[in-house]
């Protein structure tokens, strides 16, 4: 069954989206369902990696 993941480059690839766009440096989620996304997973080219925290701001407008 397919599932969500986040994926990044590993270390040292440049990895384009099926679109041709370049996939970003910090990761994104992917559907597994996608057989372009397998096998850039089966090669190694994306590696799963924790998604980033989101950024807390204070009451005041700051960060946290």
């Amino acid at each position: 069954m397919p599932k969500r993941v986040f994926l990044k480059p590993a270390p040292g690839r440049t990895v384009f989206r099926e679109n041709g766009t370049l996939w970003p440096v910090e990761g994104e989620h992917a559907s597994t369902a996608s057989k372009y996304v397998r096998r850039r997973m089966k090669d190694g080219d994306l590696v799963e990696a924790n998604p980033p925290r989101p950024v807390r701001k204070k009451a005041d407008g700051g960060e946290a």
